[in-house]
């Protein structure tokens, strides 16, 4: 074999190195890409479960919480802290998840479903008075303009559908 034979097969040998090699990296990417939609998933899940279940658990924040979805300026100063602090956390998970989105990082039914909770939890007058009162102001911008459509788009909803607790409370 001559030394050009030779190095015909050295370059025949490192590019299917390096075909092996981009292949080999797609399929980590590939698959990197959708463990980290799946964590996504699984963070968004987890944020309203443990949301719900901090409401379940505590007397004082489920008052909090139903008083205020009816009414966030009758409450007490210490409930209207405490209806804050729950919206804002359930709100910042929900913005998480649609920021994810824009990245590719959750599926179109997580977002769907994040999307029906915001208007869900629109129905709510208190819900509406804290967010026209500060809310909006915790917010980054995009997220405001679209938690501010959905609002809007839910002024038509029928006052006679309960809607999922807790997100919407009866009567609120």
């Amino acid at each position: 074999m001559t030394i050009g034979e030779l190095a015909s097969l050295g370059e025949m040998i490192g590019a299917v190195a390096t075909a092996a090699t981009l292949l080999y990296l797609s399929i980590q990417i590939r698959s990197n890409t959708l463990a980290s939609r799946r964590q996504a998933l699984d963070d968004t899940i987890e944020r309203i479960v443990r949301w719900q279940a901090r409401l379940a658990d505590s007397p004082d924040l489920i008052h909090a919480w139903i008083s205020g979805a009816r009414s966030f300026h009758d409450l007490s100063t210490d409930d209207q802290l405490r209806f804050t602090a729950l919206l804002i956390e359930i709100l910042a998970g929900i913005e998480a998840t649609l920021e994810a989105a824009k990245f590719g990082g959750v599926k179109s039914e997580t977002v769907g479903a994040v999307r029906s909770m915001i208007w869900q939890l629109s129905r709510n007058k208190g819900v509406r008075e804290h967010w026209d009162t500060s809310g909006r102001n915790t917010f980054a911008a995009d997220f405001v303009r679209e938690v501010e459509t959905i609002f809007e788009d839910a002024r038509g909803a029928d006052p006679r559908d309960p809607g999922p607790l807790p997100f919407h409370i009866p009567g609120a």
